[in-house]
Formats: structure tokens, C-alpha cells, sequence
């Protein structure tokens, strides 16, 4: 029943090809204690292991299934990009116990890819405080079918179509993005985020004031829109609209400067596609106070509308 709701939840406040195919994308949504299945299920559903290397759950919520928690873990200090949560995964292993170890991070598509369709891919990284090492290589792949194999840890045999292009990932503070181009064979439901190149063609550098042998990233914001139009028009109303202070307490405010002849709508819903605000956007600047004082603890979404397009969704995080 959660599922369903989620999914009419995004079909309804994503309408238009500007939606994000991805399911849970920041992981901020999770199960209850007693429907997890852990491994290979992790805490943010859907997202799972699809194989048996030991994918991580971060969150700053002390719940059931999570590995450690935000923004002290295991693997060092650091703050999600957005919400309270990531996920983190090993991509490489100079362990001889393990050779060609690999960990890798599954998650679900809300629809199939659309034959000859272009998508826009991006999700963000961040390299982990305590590995000695540092890599460049870490990918998602498209797949039709899961790439579930319980049976191993090692590589996964899969050619990637989306690859990081921005050289080694030296920085442990700020997020950098992975982004990329796919056009569609068609039927595509699952995206796979990990390292898919053995341990013959890594790139590596190394870092000698950490002491684990490894390469470790954790993973934020993971992003499938279709841009076969528009996304040039979606990227220019995202940098006119600003949503401050997020995460919130009391009341955000939100700001959109619209074009002349441009009129439009903000609308604020709850995770599970509840409308709690609609306000109207004209012309020039607009001013939107959202007061939070009613709502609970959680996230929300922030719509906008304009020309009657959908041209931008955004998360809302309330605090208390």
C-alpha cells in the first residue's frame, strides 16, 4: 500500500518530462522495522544489494537497518546533500582475502525507458574520510532486468552507460556530481551505481595520511529525467527559483521570478502527494511564505508550474 501511494504520489506531482524516474532518489523515505530484509533490502526502500557485497544506509535518524549514521559514521564526517540520509559503497579493495571486492547499490525505476528517448543522468559522490585511496571510476548502469547476483562480490560483468568524466575524486567535503547522457534501447526499470572495471584498470591515487585500504563514496541524489525536450527550459527556471532556509523550522520562504506573459502555480505536497499549498505566480517577482509550524517533522515537496508545464520539483525538509 506505502509503494502505491508513493508511486501516485509522483506521477501526480511530476507529471510532464520533467519528472525524475527514480524512486526514493536521496533516500530519505524508509520502511518500517519489521518489512525489512536485511540484507539484501536496506532501510530507504526500494533500494536494494544486488549482490553480496555489504552496501551501507546512512541516516541521522537512529532507526532499525542503518549502518551507521549522519554525519558521523564509520567512514568518516560528513553531511547529506540534501535530507538527512546517503548511502555509501566500496567501489574498490586492495584486501588479498578479497580480491576484485566490490559493492554495489540497486534501485527501481517509477516507469520503463521510452525507445530512442535521451535521459539527462546525474547522482553526486563524495569520497570517505578514512580510505587511503582515491578512484575515478564509479558508474551506473541501465538494465531491463534486475542485476541481482546473491552469489558473489566480485565485479559485476555489465558495460556501464554512464561514467564519472571528472578524473579522480579527491574532495571528502563537498559533493561532486556524476552526470551523463543515455538514449534508450527501451524497457529499462533498474539503474546499478558502483565500479564496474576490474582491478587491471582502475584508476587509483593514493593517500597516505588514511590507513584503510580501500576506495569508499558515499552516494546522494540520484537523478533519470527525460530531456529528449525541454531540458534547457527546466534548467533556466531552476536557477530563477530559490527555497531558503531548507531544512526549516517555522516557515521557508519561496522565490520565482517569472518572465513577461509567464504565469504559474507552487504548490506544496506531503510525501505521500497530499496538496498543503497552492499558491499563484505572475509575472516579475514572486514571494512565497511557506509557514511549517502545522506540519510534522518529515519532507516535502515544492512543485512549480508555469505555462502550465511542470518545470521544477524540490524537497522540503522540516525540522523540529
Amino acid at each position: 500500500m506505502r509503494l502505491k501511494l508513493l508511486i501516485l504520489f509522483v506521477f501526480i506531482s511530476l507529471s510532464g518530462y520533467s519528472q525524475n524516474l527514480v524512486l526514493n532518489p536521496s533516500f530519505e523515505d524508509t520502511l518500517p522495522c519489521n518489512q525489512i530484509n536485511n540484507p539484501p533490502s536496506l532501510t530507504c526502500y526500494p533500494w536494494f544489494m544486488p549482490t553480496n557485497g555489504s552496501t551501507d544506509y546512512f541516516t541521522q535518524n537512529a532507526t532499525c537497518g542503518v549502518d551507521g549514521f549522519v554525519p558521523v559514521n564509520m567512514f568518516g564526517y560528513q553531511y547529506a546533500r540534501t535530507g538527512i540520509a546517503y548511502c555509501g559503497l566500496g567501489v574498490w579493495s586492495r584486501s588479498q582475502l578479497i580480491p576484485h571486492y566490490r559493492e554495489y547499490l540497486e534501485g527501481i525505476l517509477m516507469d520503463t525507458l521510452k525507445i530512442g528517448h535521451t535521459y539527462c543522468v546525474s547522482f553526486y559522490v563524495v569520497n570517505a574520510n578514512i580510505t587511503r585511496f582515491f578512484s575515478s571510476d564509479i558508474q551506473l548502469y541501465f538494465s531491463a532486468d534486475s542485476a541481482i547476483d546473491y552469489t558473489t562480490n566480485y565485479v559485476m560483468n555489465f558495460t556501464p552507460q554512464i561514467s564519472n568524466s571528472n578524473g579522480i575524486i579527491y574532495d571528502t567535503l563537498n559533493w561532486t556530481q556524476i552526470s551523463g547522457t543515455y538514449i534508450a534501447g527501451g524497457g529499462e526499470k533498474f539503474i546499478t551505481i558502483g565500479n564496474f572495471k576490474d582491478d587491471n584498470t582502475i584508476v587509483l591515487d593514493s593517500n597516505t595520511y588514511a590507513n584503510d585500504p580501500s576506495v569508499y563514496f558515499y552516494i546522494d541524489d540520484v537523478s533519470v529525467v527525460d530531456c529528449t525536450v525541454g531540458i534547457n527550459e527546466i534548467e533556466s527556471y531552476k536557477n530563477k527559483i530559490s527555497l531558503m532556509p531548507n531544512p526549516a523550522k517555522d516557515e521557508s520562504v519561496y522565490k520565482i521570478f517569472l518572465n513577461r506573459n509567464e504565469t504559474g502555480s507552487m504548490i506544496v505536497y506531503s510525501k505521500l502527494g497530499v496538496k498543503l499549498l497552492n499558491k499563484q505566480l505572475v509575472e516579475g517577482n514572486n514571494t512565497v511564505s511557506i509557514p511549517l509550524t502545522e506540519l510534522g517533522a518529515g519532507v516535502y515537496f515544492i512543485q512549480t508550474y508555469v505555462n502550465g508545464k511542470n518545470t521544477d520539483i524540490r524537497k522540503l525538509v522540516v525540522i523540529k
